[in-house]
């Protein structure tokens, strides 16, 4: 009798031990799929706020949000800047357009990466029109050294002119708009090096009817990795949008 007890309870036991370590199993699959998926698809923080992402793999449209972008000629699929093919949207003299309102909310923020292939002309990135004075927000370069830096809400010009050396065509750089509390504040960074709050200014903010417009000089370059929120960021989180990599 105390033969078979002990049997039955090594066998239960055993049984447990077989039930664990197929549980135990099937969650470790369960997230290597889930961070092999974060560490080589889309690692991207999805904070508080955000309404628009175009990771811009080779196509316009968005994976958060719902705005497909459109092109006033013929895109083609290009590198991203760690060199990963299919991953950024590039154009020959096009304009690319953003037409959803989430891309122009206040207070907000916009971030994407840029890369030229020949010198940036007229404006680079904006959401805005010169209506006697300017409403919304542009980045914009003549081919010199002078960037300019500019938002408003139509009843006056808050902004500015920051100098800085020409934009060097094949280097991808990240570019942000963040307006929150009342004060506007642009970034500029190199990959592979440091972002920088090139610009900051208290004042008006009012967004332009118009779409989110890239390029609109036809100037030949690429953009990676739009995203839109409807908030202000703050320094630190336009930092690690800086740092991440879809």
């Amino acid at each position: 009798g105390s033969d078979m007890k002990q049997m039955l309870h090594l066998r239960k036991k055993g049984l447990k031990r077989a039930v664990l370590l197929i549980l135990l199993a099937v969650l470790h699959c369960n997230n290597t799929a889930l961070y092999d998926e974060a560490l080589t698809t889309y690692p991207r923080i999805i904070r508080p706020g955000l309404r628009e992402w175009n990771p811009l793999n080779g196509n316009l449209s968005s994976r958060i949000g719902g705005t497909t972008g459109t092109a006033t000629g013929v895109i083609t699929a290009g590198a991203n800047r760690m060199g990963e093919s299919a991953k950024a949207v590039c154009v020959t003299a096009s304009e690319i357009d953003f037409t959803s309102a989430n891309f122009r909310s206040s207070p907000g923020t916009i971030g994407a990466w840029i890369k030229f292939n020949t010198a940036p002309v007229g404006s680079i990135l904006q959401n805005g029109s010169a209506s006697t004075t300017y409403i919304g927000f542009r980045v914009s370069q003549t081919g010199g050294p002078a960037f300019a830096l500019t938002y408003g809400n139509g009843g006056g010009i808050s902004g500015g002119n920051f100098t800085t050396s020409t934009l060097t065509p094949d280097i991808w750089y990240y570019l942000a708009f963040a307006y929150g509390s009342g004060v506007g504040t642009f970034y500029l960074g190199p990959h592979g090096g440091s972002l920088a709050a090139i610009y900051s200014s208290v004042g008006p903010y009012g967004p332009d009817n118009n779409p989110l417009r890239f390029f609109l000089m036809n100037t030949n370059g690429c953009i990676d990795d739009l995203v839109a929120y409807d908030r202000g960021l703050s320094a630190d989180e336009v930092k690690e949008n800086f740092l991440t990599l879809e």
